[in-house]
């Protein structure tokens, strides 16, 4: 699935995901490591979360924003087609956490189809391997894909800022 690269690595900030912990009390880790892993259920680089079904009633999602093994796809693409599409059949609501990159096509067809669209407030600072490194040289947003059930018309994602750390 992906290639070892810088993009594909890093671990979600534990600052913020003691505070989304809090909130959505996550049962699965949708793309994770046994070394970065959020909760104890989660589905590995080697089990393909694009292929493997998302079951959890709160899945957490730090995409990789990398490539894929043959260098053509953008990993974070497919994640969020994936994510979008396991919370409508799995019945659950998936929590992503992406660049604030409205361009993309991704951005069009799936993110403005999520319930909730929460710009972060700061630049996040990943860790790499357990260290800290320099802050994100791009803003990040959380995409809430909710199932709510029956059909939905004309309603946007609420979009709003968030500063999480206060």
């Amino acid at each position: 699935m992906a290639t070892p690269n810088s993009h594909n690595i890093w671990h979600t900030p534990p600052a913020l995901v003691a505070v989304l912990m809090e909130e959505f009390q996550f049962d699965l880790d949708a793309a994770a490591s046994a070394d970065n892993t959020i909760c104890p259920n989660f589905i590995s680089e080697e089990q393909d979360a694009l292929i493997t079904p998302w079951v959890g009633r709160n899945v957490f999602v730090n995409p990789p924003y990398g490539r894929g093994n043959d260098g053509s796809a953008s990993l974070i693409t497919a994640f969020i087609k994936r994510g979008y599409e396991q919370s409508l059949e799995q019945h659950n609501t998936v929590v992503m956490l992406i660049p604030t990159y409205s361009d993309p096509k991704y951005w069009r067809d799936y993110v403005c189809k999520a319930h909730e669209i929460r710009n972060l407030a700061g630049r996040l600072q990943f860790l790499d391997r357990g260290i800290k490194r320099m802050s994100a040289r791009f803003p990040s947003s959380l995409i809430i894909f909710k199932w709510i059930k029956g059909e939905h018309f004309g309603k946007g994602p609420n979009v709003w800022t968030w500063d999480w750390r206060v």
